[in-house]
């Protein structure tokens, strides 16, 4: 997907989901079930491309196995709020005997 959310909370590639009891965090923001995962992209082909997946496969085991309620349903609209701004804000390399040498160079 383009952008995806989890209960309105905006994932992005720094963003953290864990288990919390009966409940999950979300970018440390606690969120309970019912879980609503919305997703920008290609209606036509998004909801394969998720069961192909090994998250995809192990939501429809657990519908299959545990009776997860599970629905995908298509919008012609959706709108997923904006990330917040990121945290990281500077990065650099480890040096290495071979970046270090070509850096002198």
């Amino acid at each position: 997907g383009e952008a995806i959310a989890i209960n309105g909370i905006r994932l992005t590639n720094l963003s953290a989901i864990r288990r919390a009891g009966d409940a999950i965090t979300v970018s440390y923001v606690s969120v309970s079930a019912p879980y609503v995962v919305e997703a920008i992209g290609d209606p036509d082909t998004m909801p394969a491309r998720f069961a192909d997946t090994s998250g995809g496969a192990y939501i429809y085991a657990l519908k299959r196995a545990v009776g997860l309620r599970l629905s995908v349903t298509p919008q012609d609209s959706l709108t997923i709020p904006a990330s917040d701004p990121m945290l990281l804000r500077h990065a650099t390399g480890i040096a290495t005997p071979r970046n270090r040498k070509e850096v002198t160079q």
